[in-house]
């Protein structure tokens, strides 16, 4: 097999390797999903201290509502008691007046802080669910987001693996030192060992060959390699 022949078919091994190369650096860059699940993470942890705020709140509500109808209850009690007309020593009527105004008081900070508490529950609330919807938003985007590269995978994968077989079966017609030097360059220079040209200017890296390299390349008498970037040449003027 003349040198010229061997290239020629050393090309058809690169037009493979070219796509087995470009499927395989296409994986790689592939989303995994890990940056959107850490993000769902962190939306998860500020929902849940959202959630145990607002509990806290609400249970702090609750108990100054049980603490005004205690109160209120209580003033009810005295009120009657005061306007019953069954109390009678005017000092115990002004201890009752003394106790409803007390009483009266005490309601007054219980509504106070009640009113607060309300204010606060509706914002821990609002926040609650807000962070709600951006959990559920994120946790989505992330299962999409695997289950799009997962697809893409097998596709890829698939595609290789029927690539494989065309690779072998082309690369065992071509002889073996010829072979062995090609894939060498290949494996250091990003999945291209062989470059194939018609002008002075290597495809592959860009540069402008020298007079004498693209001379002996179109002579074809030996291997001829870029003066910049060593992968092969192929003439095809």
């Amino acid at each position: 097999m003349s040198l010229a022949e061997g290239l020629s078919k050393l090309h058809e091994v690169q037009k493979i390797d070219t796509q087995i190369y470009q499927r395989e650096q296409t994986l790689k860059t592939l989303d995994s999903g890990e940056g959107l699940k850490q993000q769902a993470i962190e939306l998860m942890k500020r929902h849940d201290l959202a959630s145990a705020e607002l509990r806290r709140l609400q249970g702090a509500q609750k108990n100054d509502e049980l603490a005004l109808k205690s109160v209120e209850e209580k003033r009810a009690a005295v009120h009657n008691k005061l306007y019953s007309g069954k109390v009678n020593n005017p000092k115990e009527l002004s201890d009752l007046e003394k106790d409803e105004q007390m009483i009266d008081t005490q309601i007054g900070h219980h509504e106070e802080s009640l009113l607060e508490l309300m204010e606060q529950v509706e914002g821990a609330q609002a926040k609650e669910s807000t962070l709600s919807a951006e959990l559920e938003a994120g946790k989505r985007r992330w299962k999409e987001t695997v289950a799009r590269t997962q697809a893409e995978t097998a596709r890829l994968q698939r595609e290789i693996a029927e690539l494989r077989p065309v690779r072998e079966q082309l690369a065992a017609q071509v002889e073996k030192p010829l072979l062995r030097r090609y894939d060498d360059i290949r494996t250091r220079k990003e999945g291209i060992g062989l470059a194939v040209t018609g002008n002075d200017t290597c495809p592959a890296c860009h540069v402008k060959l020298t007079p004498q390299t693209r001379e002996r390349l179109q002579e074809g008498e030996d291997l001829t390699f870029c003066d910049n970037c060593g992968r092969m040449l192929l003439w095809q003027g």
